[in-house]
């Protein structure tokens, strides 16, 4: 079986596609990746080789031009390479990916990571991505990777139940492989993280709001917001804020690090926090439980698939005063955060580590691949 996977290879993307081709046990299947010319990722090595990549005209940004020619591309990468299977991702691999796959008859499945309607406060917008979503689904599967993504696909862009599975986003146990290093530098002064580029999706301008409420209550605690790079569209507004906001000693922004000194940042905090207004299943906040951290996150889709409010951390409503108040009470409570660090970690082990869970995502293709109906749809964190 041969499968070929279609996405940037950005940031979590980058995470899941590796992840599921490196821990994938089978050594009959074939793997081959389609992704940006311009993506800056390190190659996928899987025994020992390099899996092959093809590299087309797939960026984040809408171009009429390139996308076109992108499209083709994608669609000449699929006849001339005859997958047996193509997983296609996020909003612009996953349009070309499904359309290729209706075009050529391949079997096909999407993972959204968050639908591309989700994107923006325009009503208008969001109206014109979720048209492109329902009428270029084709016959594809939608493979969510979280239940509430599901739900979504389900409801707003009318993917048919039998057309709609679920493999929860899964990362390998990070407490097992993470190791002590002199180069890791991290900061002495307790702090709280969260690895989130600024932009409408992760919401940073807000958490700089909390962080400013609770300097003014008088704490000294820190934040480490990691995972500040290139494809970050409210950076400047974010450091324009910070300095006008006298925050420059409380807020450190990170940019691009390695994954290893990332892990290590998120390890030493206090505990974990995101703010954002969208998930698909966010993988710094499963990795985060992995390292048993207790996490304070917004209630929304993909945030409320892993965290278990008042059972691994608070689920918030995105309210300055709630997080502030929230965020020092978790600080002072030693007893609830290790309550709240040992369920996290429990929590991961059952359902998002990836040494457990990469079978059920191939029992999904090979059902697919023989033309039966998959059988593993992981259950919902309850």
């Amino acid at each position: 079986m041969k499968i070929m996977y279609i996405g940037q290879m950005i940031g979590g993307l980058d995470i899941y596609i590796r992840n599921a081709i490196t821990n994938c046990k089978d050594d009959s299947i074939e793997f081959v990746l389609v992704c940006g010319k311009k993506d800056k990722h390190k190659p996928v090595i899987r025994n020992g080789k390099a899996v092959r990549e093809l590299r087309v005209s797939l960026y984040r940004n809408l171009n009429p031009f390139y996308d076109l020619i992108g499209f083709f591309q994608v669609l000449l990468c699929v006849w001339k390479e005859k997958p047996d299977i193509i997983h296609c991702h996020s909003a612009k691999g996953g349009i070309f990916g499904r359309l290729a796959g209706g075009i050529t008859g391949t079997k096909t499945f999407f993972t959204a990571h968050a639908f591309s309607f989700l994107c923006t406060s325009s009503h208008l917008k969001r109206q014109i991505y979720l048209c492109l979503e329902r009428c270029t689904k084709m016959n594809a599967y939608l493979l969510a990777c979280s239940e509430s993504e599901r739900q979504m696909g389900i409801k707003e862009v009318k993917y048919r139940k039998s057309h709609a599975l679920l493999w929860h986003n899964s990362v390998p146990d990070a407490s097992l492989s993470l190791k002590e290093t002199e180069e890791t530098k991290v900061p002495k002064a307790p702090y709280i993280c969260y690895v989130g580029r600024p932009c409408y999706q992760k919401n940073t301008l807000f958490i700089t709001n909390v962080m400013k409420r609770i300097k003014e209550m008088g704490y000294p605690l820190k934040l480490e917001l990691l995972g500040v790079g290139y494809y970050s569209s409210e950076l400047s507004r974010l450091k324009d804020k910070i300095k006008n906001d006298g925050l420059e000693d409380t807020i450190i922004l990170k940019h691009w690090i390695s994954h290893e000194e990332c892990l290590q940042i998120v390890k030493k905090s206090v505990f974990y926090v995101s703010t954002s207004r969208y998930e698909g299943l966010p993988l710094s906040v499963i990795e985060a439980m992995s390292l048993g951290k207790a996490i304070i996150a917004s209630e929304v889709v993909g945030n409320k698939d892993c965290v278990s409010n008042n059972v691994n951390g608070y689920l918030l409503p995105l309210d300055v005063n709630t997080y502030a108040e929230k965020i020092i009470s978790l600080w002072q409570d030693e007893k609830k955060r290790k309550e709240f660090e040992t369920k996290s970690r429990e929590l991961f082990l059952s359902n998002f580590c990836i040494d457990t869970q990469i079978e059920k995502l191939y029992d999904i293709y090979r059902n697919e691949y023989s033309n039966s109906e998959p059988e593993h749809l992981c259950p919902t964190v309850k």
